[in-house]
């Protein structure tokens, strides 16, 4: 069978990181908006559970003070209420529509423009205005924490939910479902099979690493197993996409993932460099900030 996320042309697809965040706020729907405005192929966006779990649309565990103004305007100095403890009505109270200045993270995106008053979108509200844009492939990232078990909804209760909101939209097969958790995807495979899988991965030396031997974000797998090739193993497991970090990626890596069945997206490309560098590999997705400058770039 055709592998759906494989690059359609000699380019490969772009797509929006978080939507459009460096032009946008991120994961707001006004950012997924704006990619379908661009012509971008594609979304990737993050879902977790509220309290209750109901999936929302938000990167951290917690209410991040870069992003997230409470109802006075103000910004906290701290990060704020897990995600997790929090029910939509507490969590929507939040205006994510601008970058707190004061912020590092806010000095990344100067050119994000404000959007006052943007709430926190519920993967159903997602899914809504992703039915009627039939040609945009979406990459839902599903946020677990496999280091940190507090800070979330464990992997069984994370795609339950997902699974009740797909299951009122038929858009199955323009979804990868993604994770750095490979629990997740496990849970995934066994309760919905023929949904794509893709499996992220940054193997950078220091805290973000998630691929060793005895990560608790591989789920028990071994690259030892499998001779020390990270495509290869991510293959056995019956995945469609390898979701990898761009700083990871070699012109032959990519050629035997492909080699493999798989499709490569590569994520989070920004400088123009990297762009041609990522299409001239051969990946068949590149996920970005600024998806605009990627399309330019790929022309």
């Amino acid at each position: 069978m055709t592998n759906p996320f494989r690059r359609p042309s000699a380019r490969p697809l772009v797509y929006g990181h978080r939507g459009a965040r460096a032009v946008l706020p991120e994961n707001t729907i006004a950012g997924f908006d704006y990619l379908c405005e661009i012509g971008a192929g594609g979304v990737e966006l993050d879902i977790q559970n509220a309290r209750g779990e109901v999936p929302v649309v938000i990167h951290d565990p917690r209410i991040p003070m870069q992003i997230a103004r409470d109802e006075t305007g103000n910004w906290s100095s701290t990060p704020g209420p897990l995600i997790c403890s929090l029910g939509l009505d507490e969590l929507q109270r939040y205006d994510v529509g601008r970058l707190n200045p004061t912020h590092p993270y806010g000095a990344r995106y100067p050119a994000q423009r404000p959007l006052d008053g943007a709430r926190i979108p519920t993967l159903a509200q997602f899914l809504e205005w992703a039915a009627i844009k039939p040609s945009l492939k979406i990459n839902l990232e599903i946020k677990s924490f496999a280091h940190r078990a507090d800070l979330g909804d464990p992997p069984e209760a994370l795609v339950a939910s997902l699974l009740a909101a797909l299951a009122r939209h038929d858009i199955g097969s323009r979804c990868v479902i993604s994770s750095f958790d490979w629990r997740v995807l496990r849970v995934l495979r066994d309760e919905a099979p023929s949904l794509a899988r893709g499996y992220l991965s940054h193997e950078q030396p220091g805290e973000a690493c998630t691929i060793y031997e005895g990560s608790p974000w591989m789920d028990g797998l071994s690259l030892a197993a499998h001779d020390h090739s990270l495509p290869h193993l991510i293959a056995t497991q019956g995945a469609a996409c390898w979701c990898a970090y761009e700083g990871d990626l070699t012109a032959d890596r990519v050629a035997i993932a492909r080699e493999l069945g798989l499709a490569v997206l590569v994520w989070a490309v920004i400088h123009p460099r990297r762009i041609e560098a990522m299409a001239a590999m051969g990946v068949d997705g590149v996920i970005t900030d600024d998806p605009a400058g990627a399309i330019a770039i790929l022309e």
